[in-house]
């Protein structure tokens, strides 16, 4: 865990839900559960709990992706937020979370051609390799953040390339109330460099 430590005073200062979002393969999962174990707050992944609790309304075959039942989750996002003082969510998408209840917001970031090998490695699709890198390069995941929280309550880290140890102290930073600043990340210039390797997926070369 490196030098990272909470005190149990510190870890009070956990409250709500703390809601990791961004693209698939930007390292939520591994940002969600190393946050966790520092804080003591639970980890629930929304896509996981919406098919254990079969949250499922069908699956929307043009994305190749399931159409979750976002009232369900909702509902039990906020029965769960009564058992246990705090909840870290990780999740792609913030129409499932309750906003009221949303203390922080973790925005991770990938820069696209990191992303683009790792979606290519894991056997996306062409089109949802590019849906998902376009997603990225427009700041898809910060204007999510803003969806559920103001931008005081908000903080973007990078999942790819960043120092884990160093990211999770700058999201500890934000929850404490330091000051820190949006638009950490601008990925036009390499956005640009893999324009032409998306093009050829498109067309299947």
């Amino acid at each position: 865990m490196g030098n990272i430590n909470v005190s149990r005073g510190q870890g009070e200062l956990f409250r709500g839900i703390l809601v990791v979002l961004g693209a698939p393969a930007t390292g939520k999962t591994t940002v969600a559960k190393k946050l966790a174990s520092i804080t003591g707050c639970s980890y629930l992944n929304v896509g996981s709990l919406a098919k254990e609790r079969g949250y499922i309304l069908g699956k929307d075959e043009e994305r190749n992706s399931l159409i979750l039942d976002e009232e369900a989750v909702l509902g039990e996002l906020r029965e769960l937020c009564k058992k246990m003082h705090c909840l870290i969510v990780e999740t792609i998408s913030p129409t499932t979370i309750p906003e009221d209840l949303v203390s922080i917001v973790i925005a991770v970031r990938c820069r696209p051609s990191v992303l683009l090998s790792r979606l290519k490695e894991r056997g996306y699709s062409p089109s949802k390799i590019r849906e998902n890198i376009e997603y990225e390069a427009v700041d898809g995941p910060l204007y999510d953040a803003l969806q559920l929280a103001e931008e005081g309550r908000i903080v973007e880290i990078d999942g790819c390339e960043g120092d884990l140890d160093s990211e999770i102290e700058r999201i500890l930073d934000a929850v404490r109330g330091k000051s820190h600043r949006l638009g950490r990340f601008n990925w036009s210039e390499d956005f640009m460099s893999v324009l032409d390797a998306l093009s050829h997926m498109d067309f299947g070369q």
